[in-house]
């Protein structure tokens, strides 16, 4: 892959990412100031660029500092420790004056000490090594949560890497992916150092399916014993498709990941783009087809958790809903369907939920 130029401005695909990184932190954030289990906040930026584009729009480096700035206050009346993480091995110097610059105007008409600027480490660290160093070190905080942005310019998760994030206790990960390029030169022995490509179904796959093929792949690689929950974005340029890859083991997480996915995208939840080709809805007319009011993607879904409801391989309203999230589903989705199942008497009645599953006791799901 060509290295990008920062001196560009960020074209669409590049905005969809940002927007994702960018929403994603504004929910998580305060759930981690607020819960007073964690001592520490961990955000890392492991490929953090220069800050800016030439227009000045805000990279994920400078919009944790703005998305953090309205915490402050909290962050020192409940004297939780901050840390944030900076990392670029080629651009550190234009990194450190923007910060350095963006705070000065930050602390302008702020009379107490930054809590950013006490917390901040800008570091020119190659990814390889400094990531490793990073992960023993985050083995012995179980007290912190963490957050992890990796934006490379090529393609860096490999299944050491990816069993290492899995294993880190409060901790979520966004990963960006140069999908098809995977996808067309998987035969390349570089790419096989990361992924067995061999594991990857793409001979029966279209392009435009590679990203979601490559999630299911790592979604494959996490034991069965543990609960965790890989989520997926895929975003096309030109006629490339790359891609978001999100983890977390809490069901929080991954209702918040899906959220901001389904807000762009409200047919899978999947893409910036119609991923399964399903051209349903139009702004003028509004939808083509009655039928087309839910995607396939949703409608699958919905009928096999209705046949392991019957099956009771779903024995629980939680079961339902966290089904739905390792689906990349909504909560509400699999909400819809106990609903529905209530109403027509196919189960005992059972009240739903849309969201929070985690401050929920589950209900068994009983038969009629």
């Amino acid at each position: 892959m060509p290295p990008k130029d920062f001196h560009q401005k960020f074209d669409k695909s590049t905005q969809t990412k940002l927007h994702i990184f960018n929403e994603y932190f504004k929910e998580s954030f305060p759930v981690f100031l607020y819960t007073p289990y964690w001592e520490e906040i961990l955000i890392f930026d492991f490929f953090a660029g220069k800050g800016y584009d030439e227009t000045g729009e805000k990279s994920t480096s400078l919009n944790i500092l703005e998305q953090v700035k309205p915490y402050c206050n909290d962050l020192i009346s409940k004297n939780k420790k901050l840390h944030i993480f900076l990392n670029d091995k080629d651009c550190k110097a234009e990194l450190e004056q923007n910060v350095m610059e963006y705070l000065v105007n930050c602390k302008k008409d702020c009379k107490n000490e930054c809590v950013i600027e006490r917390g901040l480490h800008i570091t020119a660290n190659d990814f390889a090594t400094y990531f490793d160093e990073i992960y023993e070190k985050l083995k012995r905080k179980p007290k912190a949560a963490k957050l992890i942005f990796l934006d490379p310019f090529n393609f860096i998760l490999d299944q050491v890497k990816f069993a290492k994030l899995i294993s880190l206790k409060a901790t979520d990960f966004i990963c960006f992916l140069p999908s098809s390029y995977l996808y067309r030169f998987r035969e390349y022995k570089g790419f096989n150092a990361f992924i067995n490509t061999k594991e990857l179904p793409f001979d029966n796959t279209p392009a435009a399916h590679s990203h979601r093929v490559i999630a299911d792949y790592f979604a494959s690689l996490i034991p069965e014993s543990k609960e965790y929950y890989i989520g997926c974005f895929s975003i096309k340029k030109g006629s490339n498709y790359y891609g978001l890859i999100f983890g977390s083991n809490h069901t929080l997480g991954a209702e918040k990941f899906q959220r901001v996915c389904w807000d762009l995208d409200n047919l899978t939840g999947e893409a910036d783009y119609d991923i399964d080709r399903e051209i349903s809805y139009n702004k003028t007319t509004g939808f083509l087809f009655e039928e087309l009011k839910i995607s396939k993607k949703v409608q699958d879904f919905k009928h096999v958790l209705v046949e392991k409801i019957y099956c009771q391989d779903v024995e629980t309203d939680i079961d339902a809903y966290k089904f739905a999230l390792r689906n990349r589903c909504l909560v509400k989705h699999a909400s819809e369907v106990l609903r529905d199942l209530s109403e027509t008497k196919k189960i005992d009645r059972i009240k739903t939920i849309t969201a929070d599953i985690h401050r929920h006791q589950p209900i068994n799901i009983k038969l009629l």
